[in-house]
């Protein structure tokens, strides 16, 4: 009896510091649970705001995104958006909108590799229109991006700015085809042919020119979808230097062969004046042999005798003359135009087959030029075998326009 009460005793005087105890380990573990962040959920995005474009800003919903940062070691940075399945990196976010939103600033970074050629893949991926639908999502660094169902429409190009580049186009070539058809902007060098006719077409000048024209009207096409200046590749400067070093060449040979044969006819002009004043003085001589009559003697009539030869061999010196001036002449002549396909496929013999290989060659490369604009938005970059081929036939046009040297 007496142990009982003993144990009572004890038991009563431990019930206030274990009650004590156990109030001082719930303070502390509500407080730890207190302290603790909200369990993250599962990320989504809910939604975009904002024109999806090149220099434009998007903000991308995500659900749960402000619990997610509010964890320990998760760094918003690191997101990644998505644009029609292509990582487009290089973007640092922003979190807007008590961290429920991450903002974007597009842009195209040319020198970021992997920025560059995603963009590449999201604006020349058909179909051709000024706008699209494309999905839009986030991911974190290379994981797999968050599942989404949004898309947003992405602009492409601007219709106004379209319609007016393709305007402000067709008024330049409409005023260079003009040019063309009433300057020698595109024709041969040298003097007008007689008459009302005009010079023939150079081959050399029309090569440039249509390069001019492909070259600057897509760069300025890439620039508007692209937002890029830094587009021209080295071939594309090489073909510029292929045509213009072509174009020279010609124009130099051409003024060549017109300084060739105005000198040869000063020749032959110097050369029959001075055999029609030879001629003249002989002609004197044999006509007072003649005057004198059976009164001349035998040296005299052998003098008269040598005259005579060497007055009709001075004739035929200046018939000589007279015939080479006039092919001089004849070639010097400015020819007239025979109409454009007619004057860039044909030189003095005719239709030629080193003219009709560089202006098919030329053909060519502006289609996959052309091509390689409108699907790839890219210049397109053609190796050095091919340039070399163009250099080929260019030097191959010059060198039939070298006039043939005697001997």
């Amino acid at each position: 009896m007496q142990t009982k009460t003993m144990i009572e005793k004890v038991a009563r005087a431990l019930i206030l510091p274990f009650m004590l105890l156990i109030c001082m380990i719930l303070t502390i573990t509500g407080k730890s649970i207190a302290e603790q962040p909200v369990a993250e959920g599962p990320l989504m995005v809910k939604k975009v705001e904002g024109e999806v474009s090149i220099f434009k800003t998007v903000n991308i919903q995500v659900e749960n995104l402000e619990k997610w940062v509010a964890l320990p070691n998760h760094d918003f940075s690191k997101f990644i958006l998505y644009i029609d399945g292509n990582a487009v990196k290089g973007l640092q976010p922003t979190l807007v909108d008590n961290n429920t939103k991450l903002q974007f600033d597009l842009k195209r970074i040319p020198e970021n590799k992997e920025n560059k050629d995603a963009w590449t893949a999201i604006l020349s991926r058909g179909p051709r229109s000024f706008t699209r639908t494309v999905p839009i999502t986030v991911g974190i660094d290379n994981s797999v991006p968050i599942p989404s169902t949004v898309k947003a429409n992405l602009t492409i190009i601007y219709q106004e700015w379209f319609t007016l580049f393709i305007l402000l186009s067709l008024v330049a070539i409409a005023l260079f085809w003009w040019l063309a058809c009433k300057s020698d902007i595109i024709r041969d060098t040298g003097p007008q042919p007689a008459g009302n006719n005009r010079k023939p077409f150079s081959l050399a000048r029309t090569q440039i020119a249509l390069w001019f024209f492909v070259v600057i009207i897509s760069y300025v096409f890439i620039w508007m979808v692209m937002k890029d200046l830094y587009i021209l590749t080295p071939s594309v400067l090489g073909l510029i230097g292929i045509s213009s070093v072509t174009a020279l060449g010609s124009a130099v040979v051409d003024s060549s062969k017109r300084s060739g044969q105005t000198n040869k006819l000063r020749i032959q002009e110097e050369k029959k004046s001075r055999n029609e004043v030879e001629a003249e003085s002989l002609q004197s001589r044999v006509s007072a042999f003649a005057a004198r009559g059976a009164t001349k003697n035998l040296e005299e009539q052998k003098a008269e005798q040598e005259s005579g030869a060497e007055l009709a061999a001075k004739q035929k010196e200046i018939n000589q003359a007279n015939e080479e001036i006039h092919k001089l002449t004849v070639a010097a002549k400015p020819s007239a135009s025979k109409g454009f396909i007619n004057d860039i496929l044909s030189d003095d013999e005719g239709i030629s087959f080193h003219r009709f290989q560089i202006f098919t060659w030329t053909i060519v490369l502006i289609v996959i030029f052309i091509w390689s604009v409108y699907n790839v938005l890219a210049m397109p970059d053609f190796d050095a075998t091919l340039l070399g081929l163009m250099g080929i036939s260019g030097g191959t046009y010059i060198g039939f326009k070298l006039p043939d040297q005697p001997g």
